[in-house]
């Protein structure tokens, strides 16, 4: 009974204690800080502007009906349809202890990721997670892991697409995922943006799987004011002409094998590889009318410690991928139409192995083109999007060996996907 006594009489004291720590600092708490809503996000801050706190969320429903080609080997029905939760994502961002302190982070959180497309897969992940300090604005320094602008089709955020997803070729195929490490970005002449960066190389899901540093950097131009994301068309129907164009590259030294099946899973060389690859964009925005296109190409090379230690050297390999998108907004801010028409291709180069004999292992490309249509309640805050979209594979069996095959295959597929974004 004395027990019973004593926990009741602490637990009355602890509470009674915690009460009016509350009431005193409350009224200090709502002096200093502020709690609010704008443009679509909750935040919270300190009135010195020293510490923020702003939330995010992104969260995309979609339906599939896809019409397989039965020539595909993968293919094994005629036909599939089904529900998904294309990304469910969560993330915040703000101030830590100064004006020029700044930081993010956001997670993946749905069991129903589309990994082929976005290559992040089912389940929590982090996604971007680092620190910014602003020297100015022309220079800022970046630590930690965030997305390594390369192709805009992957650098343009999943939410602000025309279509239902990215280009397959330059959006997935061809990108860079994120990664881990130190870079530097910033505005110069009020026109030209760049980026650069060491990084591990070997992306967020294996950031020391590797035994040297990667460099990735690029270029943007905007002559006419501020572009805005290549692939969301002309949602502010822009009265002056806007232009971009872009230029990046990046060396991959001495990256294992998971880092290609991430990049393009076309790739066969087994064991390390040096990467070198290098992409070109341009675009336009103007009354409504959104035209973009770009170019990437990547070449994949034996790792020099895997010649050194002896081994054969396998074959190089490269990818080439290619895309040109056009939108139009039909009523001005609320609905728009698109087109796109894109093109990827993988091959391995002849090469002599340890008998001498000599093979090229072929190559796999497709082909897509497709329509696509979005109405827009609140921007891309709230939107509906539906597309169709034709794929035509071409898979070219090995020269110079036995049994050499080709398949050529083609598949429909119709989408309509649900989005809102806080």
């Amino acid at each position: 009974m004395k027990n019973y006594k004593t926990v009741m009489l602490g637990s009355v004291a602890t509470s009674a204690l915690l009460l009016g720590a509350a009431a005193v600092t409350t009224p200090a708490l709502a002096k200093n800080v502020e709690v609010g809503h704008k443009k679509g996000s909750f935040y919270l801050k300190t009135k010195d502007g020293k510490f923020s706190v702003i939330t995010g969320a992104q969260i995309q429903m979609k339906y599939e009906y896809r019409d397989n080609d039965s020539e595909r080997v993968t293919d094994a029905n005629s036909s599939e349809t089904g529900f998904s939760a294309r990304r469910v994502r969560f993330g915040v961002k703000g101030r830590a202890g100064h004006k020029k302190l700044t930081y993010r982070v956001s997670m993946n959180i749905t069991t129903n990721s589309d990994a082929d497309q976005d290559g992040d897969g089912g389940g929590f992940a982090i996604f971007d997670s680092y620190l910014q300090w602003k020297f100015a604005k022309s220079l800022n320094l970046r630590v930690g892991t965030w997305k390594q602008r390369f192709t805009e089709s992957h650098s343009t955020s999943s939410g602000k697409l025309q279509f239902v997803d990215k280009a397959r070729g330059t959006g997935n195929r061809g990108r860079m995922e994120r990664d881990t490490g130190l870079g530097i970005n910033g505005k110069l002449f009020k026109m030209l943006s760049y980026e650069a960066a060491v990084i591990n190389g070997n992306t967020r899901k294996a950031p020391t799987a590797n035994t040297n540093q990667s460099f990735v950097g690029s270029l943007k131009i905007e002559p006419f004011g501020k572009f805005g994301a290549a692939y969301e068309g002309d949602i502010k129907n822009s009265k002056k002409l806007k232009v971009m164009a872009m230029a990046a590259g990046f060396y991959k030294d001495n990256v294992t094998f998971s880092t290609r099946t991430n990049q393009n899973t076309f790739i066969s060389l087994a064991g390390n590889a040096d990467i070198v690859g290098w992409t070109v964009g341009a675009g336009m925005k103007w009354r409504g009318l959104g035209l973009y296109g770009e170019y990437v190409q990547q070449r994949f090379h034996d790792a020099d410690t895997n010649i050194n230690a002896g081994t054969n050297k396998t074959p190089g390999e490269k990818l080439i991928a290619w895309n040109v998108e056009a939108s139009y907004f039909i009523i001005p801010k609320k609905w728009s139409i698109a087109g796109r028409y894109e093109r990827f291709n993988t091959n391995t180069k002849v090469t002599s192995t340890s008998n001498a004999t000599q093979a090229n292992a072929g190559q796999n490309g497709e082909t897509r083109f497709g329509i696509g249509t979005s109405y827009y309640f609140r921007g891309h805050a709230h939107k509906i999007q539906a597309d169709w979209i034709q794929e035509q594979s071409l898979s070219t069996g090995s020269t110079g060996v036995a049994g050499a095959t080709t398949t050529d295959a083609e598949d429909n597929k119709f989408r309509i996907q649900w989005q809102t974004r806080f």
